[in-house]
Protein backbone atom coordinates (compact mmCIF):
# COMPACT_ATOMS: atom_id res chain seq x y z
CA UNK A 1 0.00 0.00 0.00
CA UNK A 2 1.04 3.78 -1.02
CA UNK A 3 0.23 7.30 -0.71
CA UNK A 4 -0.11 7.97 -4.38
CA UNK A 5 -0.33 12.21 -5.21
CA UNK A 6 -0.38 12.56 -1.20
CA UNK A 7 2.77 14.31 -0.56
CA UNK A 8 5.04 13.12 2.77
CA UNK A 9 3.25 13.99 6.49
CA UNK A 10 6.46 15.53 8.18
CA UNK A 11 6.18 14.54 12.55
CA UNK A 12 7.94 16.25 15.02
CA UNK A 13 7.74 14.51 18.73
CA UNK A 14 10.61 14.46 21.32
CA UNK A 15 9.04 11.21 22.98
CA UNK A 16 10.60 8.31 21.38
CA UNK A 17 7.89 6.04 21.88
CA UNK A 18 5.21 8.36 21.11
CA UNK A 19 7.06 9.44 17.81
CA UNK A 20 7.88 5.85 16.82
CA UNK A 21 4.26 4.48 17.47
CA UNK A 22 2.42 7.34 15.42
CA UNK A 23 4.70 7.09 12.36
CA UNK A 24 4.58 3.42 12.26
CA UNK A 25 0.42 3.22 12.96
CA UNK A 26 0.47 6.15 9.38
CA UNK A 27 2.98 4.33 7.56
CA UNK A 28 1.24 1.07 8.11
CA UNK A 29 -2.59 3.28 6.48
CA UNK A 30 -0.20 4.08 3.45
CA UNK A 31 1.94 7.33 4.35
CA UNK A 32 4.90 8.56 3.46
CA UNK A 33 6.04 10.02 6.82
CA UNK A 34 9.31 11.17 8.18
CA UNK A 35 10.17 12.65 11.94
CA UNK A 36 12.09 14.83 13.44
CA UNK A 37 13.22 15.05 17.43
CA UNK A 38 12.99 18.94 17.66
CA UNK A 39 12.47 21.86 15.97
CA UNK A 40 15.91 22.67 14.58
CA UNK A 41 16.04 19.50 12.88
CA UNK A 42 12.31 19.80 11.74
CA UNK A 43 13.01 23.41 9.33
CA UNK A 44 15.90 21.48 8.29
CA UNK A 45 13.75 18.70 6.63
CA UNK A 46 11.24 21.56 5.93
CA UNK A 47 14.38 22.73 3.64
CA UNK A 48 15.35 19.98 1.94
CA UNK A 49 11.68 18.40 0.84
CA UNK A 50 8.29 19.48 0.16
CA UNK A 51 5.19 18.07 2.69
CA UNK A 52 1.29 18.18 2.83
CA UNK A 53 1.05 18.11 6.81
CA UNK A 54 3.22 18.61 9.85
CA UNK A 55 2.15 17.12 13.13
CA UNK A 56 3.64 19.33 15.76
CA UNK A 57 4.36 18.87 19.57
CA UNK A 58 3.65 21.93 21.30
CA UNK A 59 6.84 21.68 23.51
CA UNK A 60 9.76 21.09 21.95
CA UNK A 61 13.25 21.42 23.02
CA UNK A 62 14.75 24.59 21.56
CA UNK A 63 11.77 26.48 19.19
CA UNK A 64 8.25 25.53 20.25
CA UNK A 65 5.97 23.27 17.70
CA UNK A 66 3.71 27.22 16.93
CA UNK A 67 7.07 28.48 16.46
CA UNK A 68 8.04 25.90 13.91
CA UNK A 69 4.67 25.77 12.54
CA UNK A 70 4.68 29.37 11.65
CA UNK A 71 8.01 28.79 9.95
CA UNK A 72 7.37 25.76 7.71
CA UNK A 73 4.17 27.76 6.74
CA UNK A 74 6.67 30.67 5.65
CA UNK A 75 8.78 28.39 3.50
CA UNK A 76 5.96 26.01 2.22
CA UNK A 77 2.55 28.19 2.21
CA UNK A 78 0.52 25.08 1.47
CA UNK A 79 1.54 23.35 4.70
CA UNK A 80 -0.71 22.29 6.95
CA UNK A 81 -0.71 21.48 10.79
CA UNK A 82 -1.88 19.77 13.88
CA UNK A 83 -0.82 20.52 17.58
CA UNK A 84 -0.31 17.72 19.75
CA UNK A 85 0.03 18.64 23.43
CA UNK A 86 0.18 17.04 26.61
CA UNK A 87 -0.28 21.15 28.04
CA UNK A 88 -3.95 22.09 26.59
CA UNK A 89 -5.37 25.51 27.22
CA UNK A 90 -7.29 27.67 25.24
CA UNK A 91 -4.80 30.24 24.27
CA UNK A 92 -2.04 27.69 22.83
CA UNK A 93 -5.78 26.66 21.08
CA UNK A 94 -6.29 29.87 19.63
CA UNK A 95 -2.55 30.80 18.59
CA UNK A 96 -2.50 27.08 16.95
CA UNK A 97 -5.46 28.41 14.21
CA UNK A 98 -3.69 31.87 14.07
CA UNK A 99 -0.56 29.97 12.93
CA UNK A 100 -2.33 27.61 10.38
CA UNK A 101 -3.24 24.30 13.02
CA UNK A 102 -6.10 22.50 11.12
CA UNK A 103 -6.32 20.80 14.75
CA UNK A 104 -5.38 20.91 18.14
CA UNK A 105 -5.17 17.26 19.83
CA UNK A 106 -4.78 16.62 23.43
CA UNK A 107 -2.55 14.02 24.51
CA UNK A 108 -3.33 10.77 24.73
CA UNK A 109 -5.13 10.87 21.42
CA UNK A 110 -6.90 8.68 19.13
CA UNK A 111 -5.35 7.13 16.64
CA UNK A 112 -8.03 6.61 14.49
CA UNK A 113 -9.59 10.25 14.94
CA UNK A 114 -6.10 11.46 13.82
CA UNK A 115 -6.26 9.26 10.97
CA UNK A 116 -9.41 10.51 9.85
CA UNK A 117 -7.93 14.67 10.06
CA UNK A 118 -5.30 13.41 7.56
CA UNK A 119 -7.16 11.75 5.86
CA UNK A 120 -9.94 15.06 5.22
CA UNK A 121 -6.53 17.31 4.66
CA UNK A 122 -4.63 15.61 2.08
CA UNK A 123 -7.15 13.34 0.76
CA UNK A 124 -7.38 9.28 1.00
CA UNK A 125 -4.54 6.98 0.82
CA UNK A 126 -4.90 5.92 -3.20
CA UNK A 127 -4.41 2.05 -3.75
CA UNK A 128 -4.52 -0.27 -6.52
CA UNK A 129 -7.43 -1.81 -6.77
CA UNK A 130 -7.50 -4.85 -9.02
CA UNK A 131 -11.15 -5.51 -10.91
CA UNK A 132 -12.51 -8.91 -9.29
CA UNK A 133 -12.28 -11.94 -12.01
CA UNK A 134 -15.44 -12.45 -13.82
CA UNK A 135 -15.51 -15.74 -12.29
CA UNK A 136 -15.55 -14.95 -8.87
CA UNK A 137 -18.53 -12.32 -9.65
CA UNK A 138 -20.15 -15.33 -11.18
CA UNK A 139 -19.91 -17.42 -7.52
CA UNK A 140 -20.81 -14.73 -5.56
CA UNK A 141 -17.41 -13.49 -4.16
CA UNK A 142 -17.95 -9.61 -3.22
CA UNK A 143 -15.59 -9.50 -0.32
CA UNK A 144 -11.80 -10.28 -0.65
CA UNK A 145 -10.48 -12.69 2.13
CA UNK A 146 -8.19 -10.78 4.92
CA UNK A 147 -4.56 -10.79 4.01
CA UNK A 148 -2.64 -13.13 6.04
CA UNK A 149 1.18 -13.07 7.22
CA UNK A 150 3.35 -14.87 8.76
CA UNK A 151 5.64 -13.96 11.51
CA UNK A 152 7.71 -15.76 14.20
CA UNK A 153 7.57 -15.07 18.21
CA UNK A 154 10.21 -17.04 20.21
CA UNK A 155 11.09 -19.09 17.62
CA UNK A 156 7.26 -20.19 16.90
CA UNK A 157 6.10 -19.14 13.50
CA UNK A 158 2.43 -17.82 13.92
CA UNK A 159 -0.28 -16.88 11.24
CA UNK A 160 -1.98 -13.26 11.74
CA UNK A 161 -4.28 -10.85 9.66
CA UNK A 162 -2.41 -8.13 8.25
CA UNK A 163 -3.66 -4.95 10.48
CA UNK A 164 -2.91 -6.78 13.98
CA UNK A 165 -0.13 -5.59 16.33
CA UNK A 166 2.31 -7.82 17.44
CA UNK A 167 0.82 -8.01 20.72
CA UNK A 168 -2.56 -9.29 19.39
CA UNK A 169 -0.35 -11.84 17.68
CA UNK A 170 0.72 -12.71 20.40
CA UNK A 171 -1.91 -13.39 22.84
CA UNK A 172 -3.91 -15.32 19.81
CA UNK A 173 -0.85 -17.61 19.94
CA UNK A 174 -1.05 -18.08 24.11
CA UNK A 175 2.25 -16.27 24.41
CA UNK A 176 1.91 -13.67 27.56
CA UNK A 177 3.66 -10.34 26.51
CA UNK A 178 3.28 -8.05 30.02
CA UNK A 179 1.35 -5.04 29.90
CA UNK A 180 -0.52 -2.39 31.95
CA UNK A 181 -1.78 0.20 29.26
CA UNK A 182 -3.18 -1.63 27.20
CA UNK A 183 -7.14 -2.77 27.67
CA UNK A 184 -8.76 -3.97 23.80
CA UNK A 185 -11.40 -2.04 23.98
CA UNK A 186 -9.24 1.40 24.01
CA UNK A 187 -6.88 2.89 21.01
CA UNK A 188 -3.32 1.42 22.05
CA UNK A 189 -1.23 3.82 23.66
CA UNK A 190 1.88 2.28 24.38
CA UNK A 191 2.25 4.67 27.34
CA UNK A 192 3.67 2.23 29.75
CA UNK A 193 6.19 0.28 27.40
CA UNK A 194 6.28 -2.75 29.37
CA UNK A 195 5.26 -4.61 26.53
CA UNK A 196 8.61 -3.41 24.55
CA UNK A 197 9.93 -6.22 22.45
CA UNK A 198 12.84 -6.84 20.13
CA UNK A 199 12.27 -7.51 16.59
CA UNK A 200 14.48 -8.57 14.03
CA UNK A 201 14.93 -7.49 10.08
CA UNK A 202 17.42 -8.89 8.36
CA UNK A 203 20.69 -8.19 10.49
CA UNK A 204 18.99 -5.22 12.35
CA UNK A 205 16.69 -5.79 15.30
CA UNK A 206 15.45 -2.52 17.76
CA UNK A 207 13.17 -2.80 20.76
CA UNK A 208 9.56 -1.65 19.91
CA UNK A 209 6.44 -1.39 21.96
CA UNK A 210 3.82 -4.25 20.73
CA UNK A 211 0.83 -2.92 21.72
CA UNK A 212 1.08 -0.85 18.56
CA UNK A 213 3.76 -2.32 16.32
CA UNK A 214 1.85 -3.63 13.45
CA UNK A 215 2.90 -7.63 12.21
CA UNK A 216 4.45 -7.94 9.27
CA UNK A 217 5.59 -10.89 6.60
CA UNK A 218 8.83 -11.92 7.72
CA UNK A 219 8.89 -10.09 11.18
CA UNK A 220 11.16 -12.21 13.67
CA UNK A 221 9.72 -11.31 17.52
CA UNK A 222 11.61 -11.52 20.83
CA UNK A 223 9.71 -10.86 23.63
CA UNK A 224 12.33 -12.36 26.89
CA UNK A 225 15.38 -11.64 25.05
CA UNK A 226 18.42 -9.66 27.00
CA UNK A 227 17.21 -6.22 25.80
CA UNK A 228 13.78 -6.53 26.40
CA UNK A 229 14.02 -8.07 30.04
CA UNK A 230 16.81 -4.99 30.68
CA UNK A 231 14.18 -2.64 29.48
CA UNK A 232 11.17 -4.33 31.30
CA UNK A 233 13.52 -3.95 34.65
CA UNK A 234 14.11 -0.16 34.53
CA UNK A 235 10.42 0.48 33.72
CA UNK A 236 9.18 -1.86 36.56
CA UNK A 237 11.51 -0.03 39.41
CA UNK A 238 10.51 3.37 38.25
CA UNK A 239 6.85 1.93 38.44
CA UNK A 240 7.36 0.85 42.00
CA UNK A 241 8.69 3.80 43.04
CA UNK A 242 5.28 5.47 42.32
CA UNK A 243 3.12 2.25 42.71
CA UNK A 244 4.72 0.05 45.35
CA UNK A 245 2.98 -3.25 46.71
CA UNK A 246 0.35 -2.69 43.36
CA UNK A 247 -1.15 -6.16 42.78
CA UNK A 248 0.26 -5.86 38.99
CA UNK A 249 3.36 -4.40 39.43
CA UNK A 250 4.36 -6.85 42.26
CA UNK A 251 3.64 -9.79 39.87
CA UNK A 252 5.95 -8.85 37.39
CA UNK A 253 8.38 -7.27 39.93
CA UNK A 254 8.69 -10.66 41.44
CA UNK A 255 8.99 -12.30 37.75
CA UNK A 256 12.09 -9.87 36.75
CA UNK A 257 13.78 -9.50 40.21
CA UNK A 258 13.55 -5.99 40.07
CA UNK A 259 15.83 -4.17 42.30
CA UNK A 260 13.24 -2.14 44.53
CA UNK A 261 15.55 -0.42 46.54
CA UNK A 262 17.15 1.33 43.82
CA UNK A 263 14.99 4.32 43.36
CA UNK A 264 13.50 6.39 46.51
CA UNK A 265 9.47 5.64 47.06
CA UNK A 266 7.51 8.58 45.95
CA UNK A 267 4.33 7.17 45.97
CA UNK A 268 1.91 8.65 44.00
CA UNK A 269 0.39 5.28 43.12
CA UNK A 270 -0.27 6.53 39.42
CA UNK A 271 1.46 4.93 36.35
CA UNK A 272 0.45 7.01 33.99
CA UNK A 273 -0.90 4.23 32.01
CA UNK A 274 -3.74 6.40 30.35
CA UNK A 275 -6.55 3.76 30.97
CA UNK A 276 -9.01 6.30 33.15
CA UNK A 277 -8.41 8.89 30.45
CA UNK A 278 -8.71 7.12 27.15
CA UNK A 279 -12.15 5.17 28.42
CA UNK A 280 -13.50 8.83 29.89
CA UNK A 281 -12.31 10.49 26.02
CA UNK A 282 -13.34 7.09 23.94
CA UNK A 283 -16.22 5.01 25.28
CA UNK A 284 -17.72 7.53 28.13
CA UNK A 285 -17.52 10.65 25.53
CA UNK A 286 -16.94 12.71 28.83
CA UNK A 287 -13.32 14.24 28.78
CA UNK A 288 -12.84 14.84 32.41
CA UNK A 289 -9.41 13.46 32.55
CA UNK A 290 -6.34 14.51 30.60
CA UNK A 291 -2.51 14.63 30.84
CA UNK A 292 -0.81 17.33 32.09
CA UNK A 293 3.50 18.08 32.32
CA UNK A 294 5.62 16.01 30.93
CA UNK A 295 8.87 13.62 31.99
CA UNK A 296 8.62 13.19 35.79
CA UNK A 297 6.32 16.09 36.42
CA UNK A 298 3.12 14.21 34.50
CA UNK A 299 -0.03 13.51 36.02
CA UNK A 300 -3.66 12.70 35.28
CA UNK A 301 -5.80 15.49 36.57
CA UNK A 302 -9.64 16.07 36.38
CA UNK A 303 -9.99 18.82 33.99
CA UNK A 304 -11.89 22.52 34.48
CA UNK A 305 -15.31 22.13 34.81
CA UNK A 306 -15.26 18.25 35.75
CA UNK A 307 -18.46 17.48 36.87
CA UNK A 308 -17.58 15.26 39.97
CA UNK A 309 -20.74 13.89 40.47
CA UNK A 310 -21.03 12.89 37.39
CA UNK A 311 -17.75 11.22 37.12
CA UNK A 312 -19.22 8.99 40.56
CA UNK A 313 -22.45 8.31 38.50
CA UNK A 314 -20.55 6.39 36.22
CA UNK A 315 -16.91 5.45 37.99
CA UNK A 316 -16.09 2.68 35.31
CA UNK A 317 -12.37 4.09 34.84
CA UNK A 318 -12.23 2.85 38.27
CA UNK A 319 -12.32 -0.71 37.45
CA UNK A 320 -9.19 -0.11 34.59
CA UNK A 321 -7.11 1.71 36.76
CA UNK A 322 -4.02 -1.01 37.50
CA UNK A 323 -3.29 0.42 41.66
CA UNK A 324 -6.63 1.40 42.40
CA UNK A 325 -5.92 5.13 42.82
CA UNK A 326 -8.74 6.77 40.93
CA UNK A 327 -11.24 6.09 43.18
CA UNK A 328 -8.99 7.92 45.73
CA UNK A 329 -8.51 10.89 43.52
CA UNK A 330 -11.91 11.20 43.05
CA UNK A 331 -12.25 11.73 47.22
CA UNK A 332 -9.48 14.02 47.08
CA UNK A 333 -10.55 16.21 44.40
CA UNK A 334 -13.71 16.47 46.06
CA UNK A 335 -12.35 17.80 49.39
CA UNK A 336 -13.32 21.39 50.46
CA UNK A 337 -10.52 24.16 49.41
Amino acid sequence: MSAKNVKPILLVEDETVLRESVRDWLVDVGYDVHTAEDGEQAMKTVAEQEFGLVILDLRLPGKDGLEVLKEAREKQPTIKGIIITAYPSVETAVEAVKRGAIDYLPKPFDLNYLEEVIERSLGPVQVEIKPTPAKEKALGKAAPVQEEVTLTINGKEIKATKGMTVLEAAKMAGIDIPTLCYHENLTPYGGCRLCTVEIVKGKNSRLVTSCVYPVEEGLVVKTESEPVVKTRKMILEMMWRRAPGAQDIKKYAVKYGIDRDKFEIEPTYCILCGLCVRYCREIAKKNMLGFIGRGTEREVMFLPGADFNECLACGECYKLCPTGVMPSNYGLAKLPK
